[in-house]
């Protein structure tokens, strides 16, 4: 048996079953937390476009009366 257990192991916290199958397939700690705050990055997308058009809308009203 070698000296380290997890020598194999591209996971710094250990390896069992989950960690490395998601490792092996590409699936990274930072791809995980880059998927979890996606969501709430598109919310402020959408807050800034719904902002500009908010903002053309009102402009061209204006201008026309």
């Amino acid at each position: 048996m070698s000296k380290n257990a997890n020598e194999g192991c591209p996971v710094n916290g250990g390896c069992d079953m989950v960690s490395c199958w998601m490792s092996k397939v590409g699936v990274t700690r930072s791809l995980l937390i880059t998927l979890g705050l996606l969501p709430f990055a598109w919310n402020g997308l959408a807050l800034l476009a719904n902002g500009v058009v908010g903002i053309w809308k009102f402009a061209t009203t204006s201008v026309g009366q």
